[in-house]
């Protein structure tokens, strides 16, 4: 009986979600996919994965066994290619989770780059703004924007954003200069609602912190697109430097209230809790800090 066949059936069924899904990942039958969990649990004595007429959900163990089989095989993955004196490193499946601006405009180019120089690293990407549970959903690592809230998760901040004020030129001919954040109250603003402090934002100005509701006259679920509606010079935007860097280069937007508004937010990256990372998600964490940092 082959082992390791067995666990690679496993984890495509984890990761899947049915055995279908996971038959036609890996290019067996799902009678086949069946079989083989079964004699998985038959081998290890243990229930994996808990059926019913309509779904499917791993046990408490299968939950653990996945984390440290999938750790297992990437290790294979890697000795194998290194064995073989290959130029990369980097084998098998990478799954990332991460916020949907931060991932189109920071992210891909260093991904891109990535799958370049390892050509057997096959990465998966989900872009989403919702909060994604990774153990469940099989994600091997995700990014996240902000302060983290207490969390069996291990948790490693890789680098900073900051939070720029911005408007256009016209805005600007318009409404005049602010001169103070208390400005905004009255002043029309467009909200993006990733931002998670409620309907405030907050500043600090003279080493003292300042909370100001804006008077917000939309709201968006997007950093591009309020940093779009700001260019028509409608309204004043509260936005990532990543998202509103091409405007302000290009003269569309400008910063304002730049001695207070410059707000430094982390950039963390969330993985299971594991005794070690495979050699593909390390590498990943360290080479994507270094390429922030740069």
């Amino acid at each position: 009986m082959d082992k390791l066949n067995l666990m690679t059936s496993f984890i495509a069924v984890a990761e899947e979600g049915t055995y279908t899904a996971a038959g036609k990942r890996l290019g067996k039958t799902t009678p086949l996919i069946s079989t083989h969990i079964s004699q998985l649990e038959e081998l290890l004595d243990v229930r994996l994965i808990t059926r019913s007429t309509r779904s499917m959900q791993l046990t408490p163990t299968g939950q653990s066994y996945y984390e440290e089989a999938k750790k297992v095989l990437d290790d294979i993955a890697t000795l194998e290619a290194r064995v073989r004196k290959e130029n990369q490193n980097l084998v098998g499946r990478l799954r990332i989770t991460a916020p949907v601006t931060f991932g189109e405009q920071v992210l891909m180019p260093f991904i891109a780059t990535m799958v370049e120089e390892n050509p057997q690293l096959n990465v998966e990407l989900m872009f989403n703004d919702r909060y994604v549970d990774i153990v469940a959903e099989g994600f091997d690592t995700a990014i996240r924007i902000g302060q983290l809230e207490d969390s069996a998760l291990i948790a490693r901040r890789i680098g900073s954003i900051r939070m720029l004020l911005c408007a256009a030129p016209a805005f600007i001919d318009r409404y005049g200069m602010p001169e103070s954040p208390n400005d905004l109250n009255s002043l029309p603003c467009v909200f993006d609602t990733n931002f998670r402090q409620g309907n405030r934002w907050s500043f600090t100005q003279n080493g003292k912190t300042i909370e100001v509701a804006p008077n917000v006259i939309a709201r968006v679920n997007s950093a591009v697109a309020a940093a779009r509606m700001a260019t028509t010079g409608l309204a004043v935007t509260y936005a990532p430097d990543f998202a509103v860097k091409n405007e302000i280069e290009d003269g569309s937007l400008v910063e304002i209230l730049s001695d207070c508004s410059q707000t430094d937010v982390p950039i963390n990256m969330i993985y299971p809790h594991r005794k070690h990372l495979s050699a593909k998600v390390s590498t990943f964490v360290e080479e994507f800090a270094k390429y922030l940092n740069e």
